[in-house]
């Protein structure tokens, strides 16, 4: 017996390790993309599927997952298809709002995430509202509605990063396939299409930035980050999945906000976007909101 509960506590430790990295790199995205701004972002978002695509296959044949038996199953591609056209939107917008400076508003969009989830649990997967969860959404609806009043214009990139993002999640639950070789299999529904527009956009422009400049340092600095791009994709999706089969999905939760607020740090401090009334208003009720669903969240797991 304690053998096993020394077992179980080095994986709880080993999961919560996970957790933490995979929300840390997710939280410091911006970094990475803000080095590609010299490339037209539709080329970056091509590249990204591109490179995940191999990266998350070469991850499923080394690690021995079949993710090949995925793509021939007919239900498997039912639940992987919306799965993959929404992720695909949530990532080019991601890079789209990155490269126009809109990193504060990506946060925005990933603190709502998790409030969005517990709207699509109620209606799709008929879960109860507690009263103090039903407070928390009050409070997002209202601190979002003063965002967009106050703010001077609709925060659309948020709220479509948050919608996406959460039936992205949902559909994912609703499949309950492994996430190793779900993501592959994502990635390789959209590759041809990510392919056929990136040569298109090099026709178009008369070259790409994906080995455009062979003979500089910077232009192969830049295709490496290219390919790069693939692994800051994958790695994260992998320790996610190592996390969430380790830790109570209630802990893990309460990491994700770590993603949000390094991205708002860098909007505000590293990209120096302005932060105003209207986002102090708007990410006061936020937090609100996240504070009644996590005291909720521990009452329950008193309780069980």
């Amino acid at each position: 017996m304690e053998d096993e509960g020394k077992q179980l506590q080095s994986r709880t430790r080993r999961g919560i390790l996970a957790g933490f990295l995979c929300y840390i790199l997710w939280g410091a995205f911006p970094l990475y993309w803000k080095l590609l701004d010299n490339v037209n972002s539709l080329e970056v978002i091509c590249q990204r599927i591109i490179w995940c695509a191999v990266f998350s296959a070469v991850v499923c044949i080394l690690g021995k997952w079949n993710f090949i038996a995925l793509l021939k199953d007919r239900r498997a591609l039912r639940f992987l298809v919306p799965a993959a056209v929404l992720i695909t939107l949530n990532w080019s917008l991601y890079i789209f709002a990155v490269h126009i400076d809109r990193i504060v508003e990506t946060s925005l969009g990933y603190y709502i995430n998790p409030l969005v989830s517990i709207l699509l649990g109620l209606v799709v997967f008929k879960e109860r509202l507690t009263p103090l969860q039903w407070v928390a959404v009050a409070l997002c609806c209202a601190g979002i509605v003063f965002f967009a009043s106050s703010y001077g214009r609709f925060p659309w990139i948020s709220l479509v990063l948050a919608i996406s993002f959460g039936v992205y999640g949902a559909i994912k639950k609703k499949g309950g396939y492994p996430a190793v070789e779900a993501i592959a299999v994502e990635s390789c529904i959209m590759a041809p299409l990510a392919v056929i527009v990136a040569l298109g956009l090099a026709l178009a422009n008369g070259g790409q930035a994906f080995l455009g400049d062979p003979f500089t340092i910077e232009g192969w600095t830049t295709t490496a980050l290219l390919v790069g791009g693939g692994a800051v994709t994958a790695i994260p999706l992998i320790l996610f999945a190592a996390a969430a089969n380790t830790i109570p999905l209630t802990l893990l939760g309460f990491i994700q906000y770590i993603s949000p607020t390094i991205a708002l740090i860098i909007g505000v401090f590293v990209n120096g976007e302005s932060f105003t009334l209207a986002h102090g208003v708007c990410f006061g009720c936020i937090w609100c909101g996240l504070a009644l669903v996590a005291i909720d969240a521990i009452r329950k797991g008193r309780k069980r």
